[in-house]
């Protein structure tokens, strides 16, 4: 294996190495993303990711960034099925168009990707949709198992109110949490949903230690109905 290119400085297409999104190839800057390729970025969700990821065939990724959760679960989830979605929501893409490049490559042919390049919030308007809407918009989609990422920076609530038909399905979600002052609103959505959750808080790696954040980080994951 050719471990060169894990020392550049600059984006490149690389391979996570290990977890649960390993084989997975995207672009990423290497000097900044050493613990996603070695698959231990927000390691504290990868137990819950190896139990879902196996019975998912939709992945809605709001918050798509760099494509770390986008182009993971469609290498992971296509081990275990024919037919993969991702839909991936960054309003940002166009200053970021690497995000949708590797959609392209033959490692993803058989996967289908939907990039939509607006914000997730409350209500729809001419730069935002709410999930709700999104999900009306894909009635094929409807009945297949599906996975709802939520990495919004803070703006995890507006998301929620958006989706209040979306939370009375039984798909998985799993929303980082931004400040703990927002955890209790994020957890009375899903109570209000009768949707069972576990919440997780940060935890450091035994090797590398705590992740670096400007503010203290949790998830919260759904448990199948």
């Amino acid at each position: 294996m050719n471990l060169f290119p894990y020392f550049s400085k600059k984006p490149i297409p690389l391979t996570i190495l290990a977890g649960p999104f390993r084989g997975s190839r995207l672009i990423l800057n290497p000097a900044s993303s050493k613990r996603k390729l070695l698959g231990i970025y927000e390691h504290v969700l990868n137990p819950w990711l190896n139990q879902v990821i196996p019975q998912i065939q939709v992945v809605w990724d709001v918050g798509a960034n760099d494509g770390y959760f986008t182009y993971g679960c469609a290498h992971a989830i296509k081990r275990h099925q024919h037919d993969v979605y991702i839909i991936a929501f960054e309003p940002g893409i166009a200053e970021q168009p690497a995000l949708s490049v590797p959609a392209a490559w033959s490692q993803y042919a058989d996967i289908h990707f939907e990039f939509i390049p607006l914000f997730v919030g409350a209500t729809s308007d001419e730069k935002t949709i709410t999930l709700d809407k999104a999900y009306d918009e894909h009635p094929s989609l409807h009945g297949k198992p599906s996975l709802i990422k939520v990495d919004v920076e803070g703006s995890e609530v507006e998301v929620l109110k958006g989706a209040a038909s979306l939370l009375g399905e039984p798909h998985n979600w799993v929303v980082e949490v931004h400040g703990d002052h927002l955890l209790e609103p994020v957890l009375d959505f899903f109570a209000k949903a009768n949707r069972t959750v576990d919440v997780h808080p940060p935890q450091p790696h035994w090797l590398l230690g705590s992740e670096s954040r400007t503010i203290k980080t949790s998830w919260v994951t759904t448990r199948s109905h």
